[in-house]
């Protein structure tokens, strides 16, 4: 992580009229070649970073149960953001404006710029809001909005907070607050609010269009989900693909694990004809995960299995093989071995060759631009898949537009390793342009800094 190329300053340094498109960076140093001594010294400054924001995770974690929904204090702190400071990338000062970077502009990367990243303008109860909606808190941010809108003084921030308020509800389902919010929004500032979205996903519309079949799974997997899985099952044969939708996953029982386990395994056993693609298996994996205790007998090891197939679904073998060996010891038995996943089965990936159809859950049109990196559904931990797959997007252009509507959600830990990446970008002379992102997203980013380095397009209303 090269969270260590920034120094965040204070509030009260931001400079003067600096707005939320960014602002300008600092003055460049000179600076020595890279030894193997520097970068390794680099190296250990990241990793004493990334330590950082673990802890800053988990202190606001161990401060509430996850979705509590009390309202903050009026005057509680937003909580705490890493210090984001070290060796500065080779490249000269440019303007922090994104609109107007040029390649022209970065000049020779033999040379090092060191940028400042003021802290946001946002108020706390927003800043609070978007970490808290970033960590998988929905309910806990809801209730800070709410309170920043009957009691904070958000000056101009007014309208975000409103839509911030609005994007939450639509992105949990929740129709009946969402109209209801609507209705307050247009009458005080007298236009026109978001409009709902009903959430189909396109690869939801493409397979159903090709006779397929969608089921998204409930937040809870417990013997409920039996009926559910055999009537699927049932169908199968009337059908070429089936999407297991598991984004709303958030905790598993034993029951429900071994139901979805028994579908996995049917598909491991179908010689072609019939393909389940899985959406969502990091959220599996950790609703799955959450459920273990190493050296617990459970009655059955259908949370570990189901675990272990989410693991596959991620392509993570490292981590299949760590899960492995504490399965072993927990029930004294040889660790499953590692396979690749069979042809009738798959995960989504977020930016596969086929597009629209798999991998990007949206709500709305496809990307306005025709050459957009898409970002889609719930973009958790270091997000090694989709920057993996951005460098390689970006690679013989100079301009990078990363399409975020179908954006759901950036998660803290994933949003570091983004700013990351867009300091490699810029280092590289490249300019990037996040298009549209929630307001949620956008507050997230606002608050990590990433208007510094990069133009954002905010979402019409």
């Amino acid at each position: 992580m090269v969270f260590s190329l920034f120094s965040r300053k204070d509030k009260g340094d931001a400079r003067p009229g600096r707005g939320t498109a960014g602002s300008a960076v600092g003055p460049a140093r000179a600076v020595a070649p890279e030894t193997p001594d520097s970068m390794a010294a680099r190296r250990e400054a990241a990793r004493l970073t990334e330590e950082k924001i673990n802890r800053i995770e988990s202190e606001m974690i161990s401060s509430g149960p996850a979705g509590h929904a009390g309202p903050p204090s009026a005057g509680a702190a937003a909580p705490a953001r890493p210090p984001l400071a070290v060796a500065p990338p080779p490249v000269r000062p440019v303007n922090g404006h994104a609109a107007g970077m040029t390649s022209a502009g970065l000049g020779d990367l033999s040379d090092a710029m060191a940028i400042d990243i003021n802290a946001s303008s946002l108020p706390g109860a927003l800043e609070e809001a978007a970490i808290l909606f970033a960590n998988g808190q929905p309910a806990a941010a809801a209730a800070a909005l709410r309170h920043a809108l009957a009691d904070a003084d958000l000056g101009g921030f007014q309208q975000l907070t409103w839509l911030m308020l609005l994007d939450l509800h639509q992105l949990t389902g929740d129709r009946a607050a969402f109209e209801s919010l609507a209705l307050d929004y247009a009458a005080r500032f007298e236009s026109s609010p978001p409009a709902w979205v009903e959430a189909e996903g396109q690869e939801a519309v493409a397979v159903r269009q090709a006779g397929g079949s969608v089921v998204a799974l409930p937040a809870r997997l417990d013997a409920s989900l039996v009926g559910r899985i055999d009537l699927l099952e049932r169908g199968l044969e009337r059908r070429r693909e089936t999407i297991i939708d598991c984004g709303s996953v958030q905790a598993v029982d034993l029951d429900g694990a071994a139901r979805l386990v028994a579908l996995f395994r049917l598909f491991e056993r179908t010689p072609g004809g019939q393909v389940l693609i899985v959406r969502g298996a990091q959220r599996l994996f950790d609703a799955s995960r959450a459920a273990l205790e190493p050296g617990r007998r459970d009655r059955t090891d259908a949370c570990w299995m189901l675990a272990l197939y989410a693991l596959r679904l991620l392509g993570d073998e490292p981590a299949f093989e760590d899960l492995g060996i504490e399965y072993c010891v927990t029930f004294e038995v040889s660790p499953p071995s590692w396979e690749a996943l069979p042809p009738a089965m798959r995960g989504a990936a977020p930016n596969d060759a086929r597009g629209a159809q798999y991998g990007r859950p949206t709500q709305g049109p496809p990307p306005a631009e025709p050459n957009a990196f898409v970002l889609a559904g719930d973009v958790t931990g270091r997000m090694q898949n989709e920057i993996r797959a951005l460098r390689a997007f970006a690679t013989g252009r100079s301009d990078v537009v990363v399409d975020c509507r179908p954006l759901r959600r950036l998660e803290f830990v994933a949003v570091g390793e983004l700013l990351s990446e867009v300091v490699n970008l810029r280092s590289a002379g490249k300019q990037v342009l996040f298009a549209e992102p929630n307001r949620l997203v956008y507050a997230l980013m606002l608050v990590m800094g990433i208007p510094e380095l990069a133009e954002i397009r905010k979402r019409r209303i």
